[in-house]
């Protein structure tokens, strides 16, 4: 036996000795030596997390009427979610190193916490401006919850089982999403939009329970140590300045893109892309870009992104592909509504049927791609599939107009939910099998790489679609709306699309021809980065999959055709 089983075994003899003995089943396929059920109740434990960050994520997007109403502060509703991204954004990196430093239940318990005491301060929340702080620390801990759940399930099943396992994820990711919408609206209907708030917490603390209880593996990272090192020493290895750097970077580039697109000066006008407050937030957001990249090569002796793995072919394309796939997929979810009620004029709820393909066809893809590279041990064909099935869906939405047949609006978009998920589950089990074959201490930051990666992509992917939509309506409607009260009108339209029904007949055919005009040049958008996406995955290099970590390679990294 090597020093450093021999030394994991030490950690938590409790757990282990017993277990030990008995070999990873086949049955249940998981490389820790647990039984079939401590092997199922952590992974139960880890899904209820996601479960519940997911539910949550529709559930606040359903209150943001009825929240915008009660501080008399509708225009600020769009902070809630901005706030949420930015530190989830922000934060999703510096998990993977702390579940180095403190180990993977740890780590996972502080997310737990966060997310935990931002949803319970949102309830508390006494003005609108303490609730988008709120949601800020909630952000702080959904990032990590996500993170963190992939790294452990990497630790505990083979590569060939792991798309398996990321299908059941998405699956339940879906139903949580699917259900946080009508079940907070209903909450908030019958007991106040506080209360949905309220409701989360025992459920969360009941998650944080259980992976105390249960999610209990050695902490990889650290098994050839003797003693662990004290909280301070191990806080004090987290790269901080790399990540106060990013935070700067990232946010400065957001709050650039949400104050142009969804914000008004005090005199009622628009922000300009020429106003200094724009222009100087995208130039600190590009200082601080480069400040973090000589950061995280020159300073920081445990980076949060290390450089080096960006050097290499397949995690550099994963980076890539994982950024593109989701802002094309994000672009989508948050644009497609804006079509079907402004647009087709259809009812809101016809708008959120649309969506119910994606969602299925995002577990039905995920559970596919994994049980064909479960089979196969093959992951390099099914990505460039999968991610081709979203260039197609891309070009059937160029076809769509305003009076576009149903079959053509329900048929068109299908296939990019089920490419979604292929790319997702492909582009983890190609990232993780080319590091499980080199390091695989640098699993768990290659694994918060590609989630920054995605987290990015998430962001701007929204926040460019909007601000494409918002520059073309405006423009528009500034170009054919004439007349006295035609900044009235104009003003309007884009702060109130509820509105648009009630204008003059020949207002109203310009407003929606203005918004088909906008999610027209979305749409090229991205089939874009769609196509960007499979040119990403193309370069990735297709490696035998490592079942445990017992099988070796004796293949050296210079040889490899990287």
């Amino acid at each position: 036996m090597s020093p450093t089983s021999s030394t994991a075994n030490e950690q938590v003899p409790d757990e282990r000795t017993s277990l030990i003995s008995n070999p990873p089943s086949k049955k249940h396929h998981n490389i820790a030596g647990l039984s079939a059920l401590r092997f199922r109740l952590i992974c139960f434990s880890l899904w209820c997390g996601t479960f519940l960050v997911a539910f949550d994520s529709t559930l606040v997007s359903t209150l943001l009427s009825d929240i915008g109403s009660h501080f008399e502060s509708a225009t600020q509703v769009s902070w809630l979610g901005t706030s949420y991204l930015l530190t989830v954004c922000c934060f999703t990196p510096i998990y993977g190193r702390l579940s180095d430093l403190i180990g993977r239940r740890n780590a996972h318990l502080t997310a737990m916490f966060f997310f935990t005491l931002g949803t319970f301060f949102c309830g508390m929340a006494p003005t609108m401006n303490s609730l988008i702080a709120a949601r800020a620390i909630a952000g702080i801990g959904g990032g990590g919850v996500g993170s963190v759940s992939a790294i452990l399930m990497t630790d505990l099943v083979d590569l060939r089982h792991r798309g398996m396992y990321q299908g059941y994820v998405n699956i339940l990711y879906g139903v949580g999403a699917a259900l946080g919408g009508p079940v907070g609206g209903w909450i908030s209907d019958h007991f106040g939009w506080r209360a949905a708030f309220f409701a989360q917490v025992p459920f969360l603390l009941i998650a944080a329970l259980f992976i105390y209880t249960f999610v209990n593996t050695p902490n990889l990272s650290n098994q050839d140590t003797e003693e662990s090192p004290s909280w301070r020493q191990q806080l004090g290895r987290i790269d901080w300045l790399g990540s106060l750097t990013l935070a700067l970077a990232v946010a400065s580039l957001l709050l650039s893109m949400s104050i142009k697109t969804s914000t008004t000066k005090p005199d009622g006008t628009d922000y300009k892309l020429s106003d200094p407050l724009i222009w100087g937030l995208l130039a600190a957001s590009a200082i601080c870009t480069i400040a973090f990249v000589l950061v995280e090569k020159y300073y920081s002796p445990e980076p949060i992104l290390p450089l080096k793995l960006l050097t290499r072919r397949t995690p550099l394309a994963i980076a890539i592909s994982s950024f593109t796939m989701v802002s094309g997929q994000y672009s989508v979810l948050y644009n497609l509504p804006l079509f079907f009620t402004i647009v087709q004029n259809k009812s809101s709820s016809n708008a959120g049927a649309h969506l119910l393909p994606n969602s299925i066809l995002i577990g039905v893809g995920s559970l596919f791609v994994g049980w064909r590279m479960r089979h196969t041990g093959k992951y390099w064909f099914l990505g460039i599939g999968c991610s081709s099935l979203m260039v197609i869906s891309s070009i059937g939405m160029l076809a769509w107009k305003k009076d576009s047949p149903d079959w053509l609006t329900w048929l068109a978009q299908a296939p990019g939910g089920f490419g979604y998920a292929g790319v997702l589950t492909t582009s983890l089990v190609a990232l993780m099998t080319h590091i499980t074959r080199r390091d695989r201490s640098e699993t768990a930051v290659a694994t918060s790489m590609s989630y920054l990666f995605r987290t990015v992509g998430q962001v701007l992917g929204v926040a460019i679609s909007a601000a494409i939509v918002q520059f073309v309506v405006q423009r528009d409607l500034e170009r054919n709306i004439k007349g006295p009260d035609a900044s009235e009108i104009i003003y309007q339209i884009r702060h109130s699309t509820s509105s648009i029904p009630q204008l003059s007949p020949a207002n109203r055919d310009i407003a929606v021809g203005a918004y088909e005009h906008g999610l027209h040049l979305v749409f090229i958008f991205n089939l874009v980065v769609s196509v960007l996406t499979v040119l990403a995955l193309a370069i990735v290099h297709e490696e035998e999959m490592v079942l445990s970590p017992q099988q070796t390679t004796d293949e050296e990294e210079e040889p490899r055709q990287e």
